[in-house]
């Protein structure tokens, strides 16, 4: 009842979370609502939503957060993109769950 299956091609959604992300767009779509909260295994729902949330996946500011293998990312990402630098804004936004 009420189910829906579409079958998805295969991707490495550890390098690149963007498929993983379309399929959340696209579950959203299907399921026609408004906000879609991803939690980590080890959180629990105790009631509805109570309050709009004010940010969304991408757009939680981290303080000096930044990544460590900064070099091999860009030089990997050289064949999709040439000329990439992944610069310290960008790793400033986290995602939350």
């Amino acid at each position: 009842e009420n189910c829906t299956f579409m079958l998805c091609p295969p991707s490495n959604d550890r390098w690149h979370p963007w498929p993983f992300f379309r399929r959340m767009y696209d579950a959203a779509i299907s399921l026609k609502t408004e906000f879609v909260i991803m939690l980590e295994p080890d959180n629990t729902i105790h009631g509805p939503i109570t309050r709009t949330p004010t940010h969304d996946a991408g757009g939680l500011y981290v303080k000096d957060r930044s990544f460590g293998y900064t070099e091999y990312a860009e030089r990997l990402a050289q064949d999709v993109k040439p000329g990439f630098k992944w610069r310290t804004r960008s790793m400033h936004a986290g995602l939350c769950g």
